[in-house]
């Protein structure tokens, strides 16, 4: 098993504000955590019809999904911080690595992209995750997407890259726990798992 789930449920934590998960029926774990992003931040709303992390969570995976039923009004006030920002990105992460056919195709995309030296000291245990530039990026990020999340957000759409370039560091880290001999079909299956549980709460 990697350790996707704990950088995901860590990251959720930051965006609720460090709260403890009291509420009742999500489960512990990674599930009530983001059960309580997402619910919180919609305030009971039907997600659609509303912006906040779950609008834009919710945003983010039918954009990558083909689904066209999540638009929230641009004009409402979204009271989005850098933390929230931060786990609203994941799903597109995920969704990126998948539409490069899983982990191996997209660690070969970013080397593919000259982020070699960065790829290894994330896939490496024994190494501190180096840095990667926002600008670098871009090019292998949809706009469509990020504009998106942009647009909900309200923020620009650099800061959207730079919550990609902070967060997909510590994605292939997670993924990673074994190095280069980690097991890429567990990846996968992770990967998958942690998006069937962030849909299921969109639904």
């Amino acid at each position: 098993m990697t350790d996707l789930s704990n950088i995901v449920e860590i990251l959720a934590k930051q965006a609720l504000g460090g709260q403890q998960q009291s509420q009742g029926g999500l489960g512990g774990g990674l599930g009530g955590v983001l059960g309580s992003v997402l619910g919180g931040l919609t305030s009971g709303q039907q997600q659609s019809q509303q912006g906040g992390l779950g609008g834009m969570l919710g945003s983010v995976l039918g954009g990558l999904t083909g689904g066209q039923q999540q638009q929230a009004p641009q004009s409402q006030s979204s009271g989005f911080n850098g933390s929230s920002l931060l786990i609203a990105v994941v799903p597109l992460i995920l969704g990126w690595i998948q539409q490069n056919g899983g982990l191996q195709g997209a660690l070969a995309k970013l080397q593919g992209a000259g982020l070699g030296g960065q790829v290894q000291s994330w896939v490496d245990p024994s190494q501190g995750n180096n840095a990667v530039d926002a600008q670098q990026i871009q090019s292998l990020f949809g706009g469509q997407q990020v504009e998106q999340v942009a647009q909900q957000a309200q923020v620009p759409t650099n800061e959207v890259y730079g919550a990609i370039s902070t967060v997909l560091p510590q994605i292939i880290d997670s993924l990673t726990p074994q190095g280069d001999a980690t097991d890429q079909n567990e990846a996968n299956n992770d990967i998958q798992d942690v998006m069937n549980m962030v849909s299921g709460f969109l639904k």
